[in-house]
């Protein structure tokens, strides 16, 4: 989640781990880690994020993702299956009564 006003994550990526980490009753939960998958513009594919090489990759939301869909417009290539994507495309297309309606777009954090 983007800070509302400066240009940063407001949350770390293992800020739901501490949070958990901390909370009464869960001492013993066992929080298993996991590698972050991103859009490898290199690749043409989704991949595990490299830290070495950030700007290689493109993070897309929910929201990003729902967004698109909704304006039936295409992720880039390799990001899902075409008819995974048409799947979503169609289900948010029987949402809008016209079937035309355009959603603005996501402020970007």
């Amino acid at each position: 989640m983007g800070h509302p006003v400066e240009k940063r994550d407001l949350y770390d990526a293992d800020h739901g781990k501490k949070v958990l980490s901390m909370a009464p009753g869960l001492e013993r939960l066992n929080i298993l880690p996991f590698k972050v998958a991103a859009y490898d513009k290199t690749q043409g594919k989704m991949a595990f994020f490299d830290p070495s090489r950030p700007q290689d990759f493109l993070f897309i939301s929910g929201t990003k993702m729902r967004t698109l869909a909704k304006n039936k417009e295409n992720p880039p290539d390799g990001f899902m299956c075409p008819g995974g994507w048409k799947v979503l495309v169609d289900y948010y297309d029987s949402l809008t009564p016209s079937g035309s309606e355009r959603v603005p777009e996501a402020v970007p954090a």
